[in-house]
């Protein structure tokens, strides 16, 4: 079974030599965790047990949101995100498009 993102129209796919790096939700930290809900649109109160499903591809992080490698270190296989990373918000493009053309 191949995995999708789970943000709000993404089609991105974890597949072999895919460019993109999926992501967990952040399960024990519970305010980090509301952050990523509020993030992607999801209810607040959905449970746990489907939040633990659920991935996010690295298209909606910044590059300031991953581990960087230290000089004279080695490249890492995989990116790694930061303890305090939350993806970018979904951000509704007609509403957005309007603030920026339209004002």
């Amino acid at each position: 079974m191949v995995r999708t993102c789970d943000y709000p129209g993404c089609s991105n796919k974890d597949v072999a030599d895919s460019p993109q790096s999926f992501h967990r939700f952040p399960v024990t930290d519970v305010a980090l965790r509301k952050l990523w809900v509020l993030a992607l649109g999801i209810h607040v109160d959905t449970k746990v047990e489907k939040i633990k499903k659920l991935r996010v591809c690295s298209a909606h992080f910044s590059d300031d949101d991953f581990l960087s490698t230290c000089p004279g270190q080695r490249q890492m296989k995989k990116r790694i995100l930061k303890k305090s990373a939350v993806p970018a918000p979904q951000v509704n493009k007609t509403v957005a498009y309007q603030l920026i053309y339209e004002a």
